[in-house]
């Protein structure tokens, strides 16, 4: 089909779908109005694209205006926990592609914004500062920088080099970072998914292979069995979010649980079948088809309106690792459950999907419970009245004589003179009690771990985290980044100055006491961390210096 017959299509439904959804108030004249409209339309619908929400709510994260730097919409995605920043460019004839100078101007804007340098931006990014914080803050997130335009053309390497060198440059160099990710949305991609929909009904799965293989007569019709994980990696290249419509949640993107989920399948894929819970799919209707006959080894199967209620991440990751490299997936496998609802009600559905997602979550942490030295802390904490909350499900509720296993586990890794163990808290908190008979787990509780310092420890993190919220408000930059991303390494710092404290080993601080001595020290330590990363990192993204022990250890010096 021509390009300008595409975008006379595009343009009609887009006037549909945002005509009265998005402000043009700023526009000088009708042709200014239209030109306007559409660009704002295609960042809106960008939004929906990646994210799977209402077109209201992309109408309400349009930023588009003077001094907008160079950002057109700004989305937190809470579900998914990405941080969606998009820059759209109107073709009129459908033909074309992306220039280096308006390459520039997104990443000089995506710079700005990752180091929360928002001054003189305009009202509507201005609004969005506190969500942009928030998701900058949270060691989950992921920034999502999108381009979205209506030419035929994906922009080359050479006018692709600017957001390469930033995301290298914000990812750092060890390969497992995905801090920030970029995608180019062309015309192609905006006709697929507006003629295609967004309706989980549509997805249509016709040749679908189960391997060993069983079934379920009732209450529904249900198959079960393995398939090939590159299976899965091919879904959600053709239909990414839209596979999880009936899904409480998305794709999440790097988290720890997905990193782990990664670094399975990197290293042992064939045993990837072991490690992983499975993945649970809805239908509307499935077909047993007549090839291989009932050979229970393998057989042939087409799925309609197909959602993925149960595996999310999994397939996500999946998904993220066959973009990359489809070669790594060649010999692994997943469980998989398939259940026809036919005409059931969609309570039915509902049901399903909640309990599938709720039942029977065990975190690696809950083990610490079986830990006598746990256990020995708690009943030596209770002699002096503290209550020490290291079982899964009990609540912080009166904290002035309360301690729980969550700050405990931060407070006692960041209390070491292992950097390494610093960096991990940071990064992947879940690691260091992973498994509770080896290390790090042993480095932070052992036999020889005394409540005095447990306690004291987890006062100074307390202490720590009050300074660093008092402070945040009132700078801006990259000092202010020093705060967010490297909460971790100036508890660290400062545990290892106040442990020389007289008594800080032998009886019990209270947190106005221990208020009053991290107060000053904080100061100093964080204007210290400032002055030090700025020295040898003045280019590189905080998140990533914080992370990396390597560059913890140049700070150190």
């Amino acid at each position: 089909m021509p390009n300008n017959v595409k975008m006379i299509r595009i343009q009609s439904k887009l006037d549909e779908l945002f005509s009265d959804m998005i402000d043009v108030s700023d526009a000088k004249n009708d042709e200014d109005r239209r030109n306007k409209l559409n660009s704002r339309a295609i960042a809106a619908f960008a939004i929906v694209m990646r994210c799977g929400i209402d077109f209201e709510s992309a109408a309400k994260a349009i930023t588009d205006g003077y001094c907008d730097m160079g950002i057109d919409a700004v989305y937190n995605d809470s579900v998914q926990k990405k941080l969606v920043l998009v820059q759209s460019k109107w073709r009129k004839d459908g033909n074309g592609g992306i220039s280096q100078e308006e390459v520039n101007t997104f990443v000089s804007g995506i710079e700005r914004l990752i180091n929360l340098e928002l001054n003189g931006c305009n009202k509507k990014l201005e609004a969005k500062t506190s969500e942009i914080s928030a998701a900058i803050s949270d060691i989950d997130y992921q920034i999502e920088m999108i381009f979205c335009h209506t030419g035929s053309k994906k922009m080359n390497a050479y006018v692709r080099r600017p957001i390469d060198t930033l995301i290298k440059r914000v990812n750092g160099d060890d390969g497992e970072t995905e801090l920030l990710v970029f995608v180019e949305n062309k015309l192609q991609d905006i006709y697929y998914y507006l003629t295609k929909g967004q309706n989980a009904d549509n997805i249509v799965i016709d040749d679908f292979p189960l391997y060993n293989w069983g079934t379920i007569d009732g209450p529904y019709k249900a198959f079960y069995g393995t398939i090939p994980v590159a299976a899965i990696g091919k879904w959600f290249a053709q239909y990414g979010n839209k596979l999880f419509a009936k899904n409480i949640r998305f794709y999440k993107g790097s988290t720890e649980v997905n990193q782990g989920i990664k670094e399975v399948l990197r290293n042992e894929p064939e045993k990837f079948f072991y490690y992983n819970n499975g993945i649970k799919v809805l239908c509307k209707k499935i077909t047993k088809k007549a090839l291989y006959g009932a050979d229970r080894n393998v057989g042939m199967f087409a799925l309609e309106g197909v959602s993925l209620v149960n595996g999310a991440q999994t397939a996500g990751t999946i998904g993220a690792i066959y973009a990359e490299a489809p070669e790594l997936l060649s010999s692994a496998r997943v469980y998989i459950q398939i259940i026809d609802l036919g005409e059931a009600n969609e309570d039915q559905a509902i049901k399903i999907t909640k309990l599938s997602n709720t039942q029977n979550k065990i975190e690696g942490k809950d083990f610490a419970s079986l830990d006598p030295n746990q256990e020995r802390l708690r009943l030596e904490l209770s002699l002096e009245g503290i209550q020490y909350l290291y079982k899964s499900g009990a609540k912080l509720d009166s904290p002035e004589r309360q301690i729980s296993l969550d700050e405990a586990i931060v407070a006692q890794a960041c209390s070491l003179d292992d950097l390494s163990i610093t960096a991990l808290a940071k990064r992947n908190v879940g690691a260091l009690t992973e498994n509770i008979e080896k290390t790090p787990y042993k480095l932070l509780f052992n036999d020889s771990t005394d409540s005095f310092s447990l306690y004291n420890n987890v006062l100074v993190l307390r202490a720590v985290e009050d300074c660093i919220s008092k402070n945040e408000p009132n700078v801006t930059g990259r000092k202010r980044l020093v705060l967010v991303h490297g909460n971790r390494y100036l508890l660290h710092i400062i545990l290892g100055r106040v442990q020389q404290t007289e008594g800080f080993t032998t009886r019990y601080m209270d947190a106005e006491e221990t208020a009053k001595i991290i107060s000053p020290i904080f100061l100093e330590v964080w204007e210290e961390v400032y002055d030090a990363m700025e020295k040898h990192f003045s280019e590189a993204y905080p998140a990533h210096v914080f992370k990396n022990v390597g560059r913890l250890k140049v700070i150190e010096s």
